[in-house]
């Protein structure tokens, strides 16, 4: 028994001095999950299973948004598919406004007769006719023929013409009118074409505006005033012919250059138009007189800065008296009251604006070709004719810039030829 003693109190004595070292030689038992326990074992945190509220509300919304962005988009297809089915239910119809501007323009250069750049001139009807680019009015007149009763003579009054009144051929001497170039009037982003638009020009009158553009381009205006000091020429050298188409083409120079020769006057000239779809005059009235009105707002802030620039208290303008407001009042009331008594122009149907030789404008609605021509009424103020002119002929905005290309080359074949030469080629 005491032998033991000894041992027991070492055994003790280790025991109590280090109660870990004694485990440290056995593995420990990692506690296991069974299938009965209830107390999960705690795993990593995941994102995406414990997104907070306002993450998920989040990603809704963006599901929510795309959703009605595909919507819209498709909405705007559909939109954009039924405006093309109206306004081209034969299909879209290819733009060759490049094309249009060579097929309008009359070269004066070449054999006998008047033709275009390209072979694009038939015959139909025994009428020579020019292609558009448009399939609806595929073709204009080369020339068109005008009672002689419309022009006037150098001193204009008032007509005894009464609106709505039929004027007839029969028996009565008539003028040829040459093309000088054609276009197509376009609107909106889409390129929608409303009609066909044509300058001609009286046969007898191509001298007159040959002689002007010649001695514009050799001695060019000054301040819109024509130099009477210059000599006069007969025909044009290479480098004045360029500068002139270069003068015709700018904008500014363009619009004085037009400006001094239709305030001349002794030039016949018509514009002829043709809906390529239905329209009313009311709507043709109306984009007229916001091109006249802004034309005539512009010149009379390039009066008034004139006038500022040489210390003149009183600025000159032209458009600016009591006389030019009732003559637009005029020309709203023509076409106001739809023209003769008429408020639609079906398409195909023609409506000619004639300017005669001291710029009275007179206006005529053709409702076919079999059928005569009806005055729908005129407009004494040669500065309403001029400035709706213009806007077919030079300008920073114009109706139609392939029509008022055209036209430039057709004037340039006219000034290629000596003066004098041109008439006895059309007569």
């Amino acid at each position: 028994m005491s032998s033991h003693l000894p041992i027991r109190r070492t055994l003790c004595q280790c025991v109590r001095s280090n109660p870990g070292s004694a485990l440290r030689h056995f593995p420990q038992r990692q506690q296991t999950r069974l299938l009965s326990s209830s107390r999960s074992l705690r795993a990593a945190a995941n994102p995406l299973r414990n997104a907070s509220r306002s993450g998920r509300k989040s990603h809704t919304e963006y599901k929510r948004s795309i959703v009605l962005s595909a919507a819209g988009m498709a909405s705007c297809a559909v939109a954009m598919f039924g405006v093309i089915n109206i306004y081209f239910p034969q299909g879209v119809q290819k733009d060759d406004s490049k094309d249009g501007i060579d097929n309008g323009a009359i070269k004066l250069d070449g054999p006998p007769g008047l033709a275009p750049k390209d072979d694009s001139t038939v015959i139909i009807d025994g009428v020579e006719q020019v292609s558009t680019g448009n399939s609806t009015i595929p073709h204009f007149p080369k020339s068109i023929r005008l009672p002689a009763s419309l022009d006037s003579p150098d001193s204009r009054r008032q007509s005894a013409r009464t609106p709505g009144e039929e004027i007839k051929k029969s028996g009565e001497k008539e003028e040829d009118y040459y093309l000088l170039g054609l276009g197509i009037r376009t609107v909106s982003f889409l390129n929608i074409q409303v009609y066909v638009v044509g300058f001609y020009i009286a046969a007898s009158d191509m001298a007159t505006l040959q002689q002007r553009l010649v001695r514009e381009a050799a001695s060019p205006s000054i301040s819109g005033v024509p130099n009477e000091t210059a000599v006069t020429a007969t025909s044009l050298v290479p480098k004045e012919r360029e500068d002139l188409k270069k003068a015709l083409l700018d904008p500014e120079q363009g619009e004085e250059v037009w400006n001094q020769i239709l305030k001349e006057g002794g030039i016949r000239t018509a514009i002829r138009i043709v809906p390529t779809r239905n329209t009313d005059f009311l709507h043709l009235r109306d984009g007229w007189v916001r091109a006249i009105t802004g034309r005539a707002q512009r010149a009379n802030v390039r009066a008034k800065a004139l006038a500022t620039k040489e210390h003149d208290a009183h600025p000159q303008s032209e458009f600016a008296d009591d006389s030019f407001g009732e003559a637009m009042g005029d020309f709203k009331a023509l076409l106001g009251g739809g023209g003769g008594g008429r408020k639609s122009v079906p398409k195909g149907q023609t409506l000619l604006l004639l300017r005669d030789k001291v710029g009275a404008l007179e206006i005529l609605y053709q409702p076919g070709d079999a059928k005569p021509s009806v005055w729908l009424g005129e407009v004494l103020d040669e500065r309403i004719s001029r400035l709706l002119w213009l806007q077919y002929l030079a300008g920073k905005v114009v109706a139609s810039d392939g029509a008022r290309r055209a036209i430039i080359d057709g004037v340039m074949g006219i000034v290629e030829r000596p003066v004098g030469t041109v008439e006895q080629m059309v007569a």
